[in-house]
């Protein structure tokens, strides 16, 4: 049963972070053209999985802004996307987005803070300046963003850190800058695909960092038992949702995961198509064992 998606709003960034495997330019995913969606594609989509949902029973559906560019570029389709659903009453879907933090003001921000009930806002902060700026940049403005956020919400904003060969080295100096900082709702992402193997890191590594940061001041989504089971995606320590409960959705079309961006023989087909034919092609997806990665078990291995 599918009950999570993320759907990329267009191919544009206002960053060009080295280690973004969206855009590095040596494995093809990027087309080269913005790939957005318009605001009425939005609502369609959108409408789509609310209908699917009540017609599978499927209470919450969670649905990601997320994707090859930075969401808030597309600030506007957000705001027509979320006011119709909270208008016409879509009350089987929750969304989320994850900004790089850089063009905030607070029109935005009082919109998010308005409708945080309906759509969390997320920023993406790897640690502190010297650590964040290895792997993306401009922490000043960042940090910034970050601030402008905790003086409308009252509290820090949730974080995705992206965890790679340095944070491993860097990690006792991470836990003190996010303890110091009082963050309190933090997302560690295994980084993959990256153009740069050294900075790559194993799931053991990864896992371990993990177990070391129990007893920290800040949540990690990780270690919460409930989540363990979950399918979604094994580069945040969960199940491999492909196949399962998981899809991509592109205005190129549909894929399995983000991971499967560009590459077309996995394309399950238009952005537009019914979830319930889209689920039956989801079923001939081959088996995975609990822990497994499906990019990682059998696309590297037939391209």
């Amino acid at each position: 049963m599918i009950d999570r998606a993320c759907i990329s709003l267009g191919e544009k960034c206002n960053l060009k972070c080295s280690y973004c495997h969206f855009h590095n330019e040596n494995n093809g995913k990027i087309s080269g053209r913005p790939q957005e969606f318009s605001a009425d594609e939005l609502i369609n989509i959108v409408s789509e999985i609310n209908d699917y949902a009540i017609s599978n029973d499927v209470c919450t559906f969670k649905i990601g802004i997320v994707g090859s560019g930075e969401p808030l570029l597309q600030y506007r389709k957000i705001v027509e996307l979320i006011t119709y659903v909270k208008n016409n009453n879509l009350n089987r879907l929750t969304f989320y987005t994850i900004t790089n933090g850089t063009i905030l003001n607070d029109r935005i921000l009082n919109f998010f803070y308005e409708h945080r009930y309906l759509i969390k806002l997320c920023f993406s902060l790897d640690g502190y300046e010297e650590l964040h700026n290895i792997g993306r940049e401009k922490y000043h403005m960042v940090y910034n963003g970050m601030k402008m956020y905790e003086s409308v919400f009252g509290e820090k904003p949730p974080i995705n850190c992206t965890v790679h060969h340095e944070t491993i080295n860097k990690k006792n100096k991470l836990r003190s800058y996010l303890e110091n900082e009082s963050f309190k709702d933090v997302t560690f992402s295994r980084l993959f695909d990256s153009h740069d193997v050294n900075m790559t890191i194993s799931e053991k590594e990864y896992k371990n960092l993990l177990s070391e940061f129990k007893g920290s001041h800040f949540e990690i989504r990780q270690l919460d038992e409930k989540n363990k089971k979950k399918y979604d995606c094994t580069m945040y320590g969960t199940l491999c949702g492909v196949g399962r409960t998981n899809i991509f959705i592109t205005k190129k079309g549909i894929y399995p995961c983000g991971r499967f961006y560009g590459h077309e023989k996995y394309n399950y087909g238009s952005f537009d198509m019914s979830l319930n034919d889209l689920e039956v092609k989801m079923k001939k997806m081959k088996s995975l064992k609990d822990g497994e990665c499906y990019f990682d078990k059998y696309l590297e291995v037939i391209n």
